[in-house]
C-alpha cells in the first residue's frame, strides 16, 4: 500500500517547525515517539496504510526507526522538503496537539502502555511493530486518542466507546462512583428515603 507521503525526513521536518514555532524543544525519543504515533494514528484512521515509508522497532527506549535515527545522528536533513496534504496534516496536528497539552511523563505513559509496542517486545529486542497491531492499539482513531491520550481499551483488552462514558450521568450526592479492579466505573445507589419498621405494612399470618 502506497505510504502517504514520501518520506520520514519530510514528517520530521514539519515537526521541527513546529516545534520552532511554539518554541516546544525536540529531542530525539520525544520526536521518534511522535513519528510513531503519527505512523499509528494514520494506520488507524486509513484501514492500517502507512503515513511514512517507515518501519519502526520496540526497543527498551520505546519505538525508533533505525535508518532514520542513524541519518540523525550524522546531522541528515532536507533542504526542501515536501509539505504534508490535508488528512496527513490532520494527523500530525492531533499528535502535536496531545504532545504541547501533557507533561513529559504523561505523554510517555501513551508508549508505554501501547499494546503494539508489547505485543512486539514479546518477540524479542528490536523487533518490528506491525502496522496492523499499532492501527489496532489505536483504533478509535483521532477522537479517541484526542479524548483520553491513551488506546480506547480497558486493562482487560476490552474496547469502549470514548464518546460516551459508562456511567449514564452525573451521580447525584446520594450516589457514590466506585471502580471496579479492571478499570471500569461502577455507581452504587442509595435510596432517597430510607424506609423505617414503622413504614412497613404488617404481613398476614397464615393459619
Amino acid at each position: 500500500m502506497r505510504p502517504a507521503i514520501r518520506s520520514t525526513f519530510d514528517i520530521v521536518a514539519w515537526l521541527e517547525e513546529r516545534g520552532a514555532q511554539s518554541s516546544v524543544p525536540l529531542n530525539s525519543p520525544t520526536l521518534m515517539k511522535l513519528l510513531y504515533l503519527s505512523q499509528a494514528i494514520y494506520a488507524s484512521e486509513h484501514n492500517m496504510a502507512k503515513l511514512m515509508p517507515a518501519t519502526f522497532l520496540a526497543t527498551d527506549a520505546g519505538p525508533i526507526e533505525p535508518d532514520l535515527f542513524i541519518a540523525m545522528e550524522h546531522g541528515v536533513s532536507l533542504d526542501d522538503p515536501v509539505s504534508p496534504s490535508d488528512h496527513v496534516e490532520e494527523v500530525l496536528l492531533a499528535i502535536w496537539q496531545c504532545h504541547v497539552e501533557k507533561s513529559a511523563e504523561e505523554f510517555e505513559k501513551i508508549t508505554h502502555s501501547d499494546t503494539a509496542i508489547a505485543k512486539a517486545k514479546e518477540k524479542g529486542r528490536n523487533s518490528e511493530i506491525l502496522v496492523k497491531d499499532m492501527a489496532e492499539a489505536y483504533s478509535g482513531g483521532i477522537s479517541a486518542f484526542l479524548g483520553q491520550g491513551l488506546a480506547n481499551k480497558f486493562p482487560d483488552g476490552t474496547t469502549y466507546d470514548v464518546k460516551h462514558s459508562n456511567l449514564d450521568a452525573v451521580p447525584s450526592e446520594n450516589q457514590e462512583v466506585r471502580f471496579t479492579a479492571d478499570g471500569r466505573s461502577v455507581t452504587k445507589w442509595v435510596p432517597k428515603r430510607r424506609i423505617k419498621s414503622k413504614d412497613l405494612k404488617p404481613t398476614t399470618k397464615l393459619h
